[in-house]
């Protein structure tokens, strides 16, 4: 099957996937699948909550701008592992001098699964408990000080990389490998401790104590947190700090508010309007110039507009002053390849052509063209995503989507409805375009 023949049906279905994914979940009956779709709106439109840390220098510690430029990308990629969109994460030195971290979350559903996350340095320790009965959540900071027990190995000892969530028989953890040493040093401390507990400990408190079965050698190692709902928070926030590492300075929470949304509603439905005026003028533009082609792409146009819509809803794209920006920049580039297509039809049925074989000779003719400034831009928008800061890659991600759906709506779409339009009788009878001969 061709995909000439395959094509309709593939349009159809998207426009049906992107129809339901675009319609409000609360018009919807609740046992339908997708009752999470939602659209994520940043910190300028929804608001959400401020943590500030301020930075406690150990003894003897010199706490360095890069120490605290590391501390700063560990939590945002932290927040972002949870399923956090655009954070905003910052230093600041305060007016008595003060180091701090800022960490603005929009849209938190669990802020205390946050403050856990950013407040923790993610210091992990492999313990010898040296005979001592130890409980989880258990402050051994002073057994370790005074050496009643001793630290093993600490998170350092993780390969990067190898940090995964396991789940066997309902008990929910994460698994890792260790390096060389401290491989050698766990094999030989579980081979010595069957049936006796090996606690592992976070920032200084005992977060699990599990029974050594046997010895554990070759690295492989699991940290097992329980089941149930919590233990899924619990989990999550232990893998996000084993991946990302521990931070290099210690943090001590300062306070804990919740952020208006710096722009609002008002400016929300100001950004609606104008985006929809925006695509009104460009649909009113493209049938008064282009005549029924004009219609078809204005079709294409609303096509593109709810596909790209449902996507941002699909894969959480949190919209943003800078990301509405692009959704509107997007409306207007979308219809840039149906002008080049357009525009090379008329110069076929100038030099000739039927109507037939304009099309296509003009969908094939300005294709290079359209791939070229559409790859320039997919080019440029990815090199802003892989090095802007996180409101310079929302308005890259979007402007990336916007590209790719347009380069199908314009070529797939447009193609598709121009060949089935020149095959009706009705078609062959308008008068498709004012060309002078």
């Amino acid at each position: 099957m061709t995909w000439r023949r395959i094509a309709p049906w593939v349009i159809l279905v998207t426009l049906l996937l992107a129809v339901y994914i675009d319609v409000p979940r609360n018009w919807l009956p609740s046992t339908l699948p997708g009752q999470n779709l939602r659209t994520v709106l940043g910190l300028d439109l929804q608001g959400g909550i401020r943590v500030t840390l301020a930075v406690v220098p150990l003894p003897g510690q010199s706490v360095t701008s890069d120490d605290l430029e590391t501390a700063r990308n560990i939590i945002e990629r932290r927040v972002g592992g949870i399923g956090v969109s655009e954070p905003q994460v910052r230093t600041e030195i305060a007016a008595d001098g003060t180091r701090r971290i800022i960490v603005e979350v929009p849209g938190v559903s669990n802020e205390d699964q946050v403050r856990q996350l950013v407040g923790s340095t993610g210091q992990l320790q492999f313990i010898d408990p040296k005979g001592q009965t130890l409980t989880e959540q258990q402050d051994i900071k002073p057994l370790i000080a005074n050496g009643t027990v001793s630290v093993l190995f600490n998170g350092g000892q993780i390969e990067p990389g190898s940090v995964a969530p396991s789940a066997n028989g309902g008990q929910l953890g994460v698994t890792f490998n260790l390096k060389s040493e401290g491989s050698t040093t766990w094999c030989n401390f579980t081979t010595a401790n069957v049936n006796k507990p090996g606690p592992i400990a976070l920032d200084g408190k005992i977060i699990t104590t599990p029974e050594i079965q046997g010895a554990i050698c070759g690295g492989q190692t699991i940290i097992t947190v329980g089941a149930g709902t919590a233990a899924e928070t619990e989990r999550t926030n232990l893998y996000n700090t084993l991946r990302f590492g521990a931070l290099p300075v210690s943090l001590q929470e300062q306070g804990v508010e919740q952020q208006a949304a710096t722009l609002g509603a008002n400016f929300l439905g100001q950004a609606l309007v104008a985006g929809g005026l925006g695509l009104l003028l460009v649909l009113f533009f493209m049938i008064a110039f282009y005549r029924l082609p004009g219609v078809l792409a204005a079709l294409a146009l609303v096509f593109y507009t709810l596909t790209t819509y449902a996507i941002f809803r699909l894969i959480g794209v949190t919209l943003t002053l800078a990301g509405v920006a692009a959704f509107i920049l997007s409306i207007g580039m979308a219809v840039d390849a149906n002008i080049l297509i357009f525009e090379r039809m008329k110069e076929e049925i100038r030099a000739g052509k039927t109507l037939t074989p304009a099309i296509e000779a003009g969908f094939n003719r300005a294709w290079s063209s359209i791939l070229d400034s559409n790859v320039s831009s997919l080019l440029v928008a990815g090199w802003l995503y892989w090095q802007g800061t996180t409101v310079v890659r929302g308005f890259a991600l979007v402007l990336i989507i916007g590209v790719l759906v347009s380069m199908f709506s314009a070529v797939t779409l447009t193609r598709t409805m121009l060949r089935y339009v020149v095959r009706t009788e009705w078609g062959r009878r308008i008068e498709l375009y004012h060309v002078e001969r």
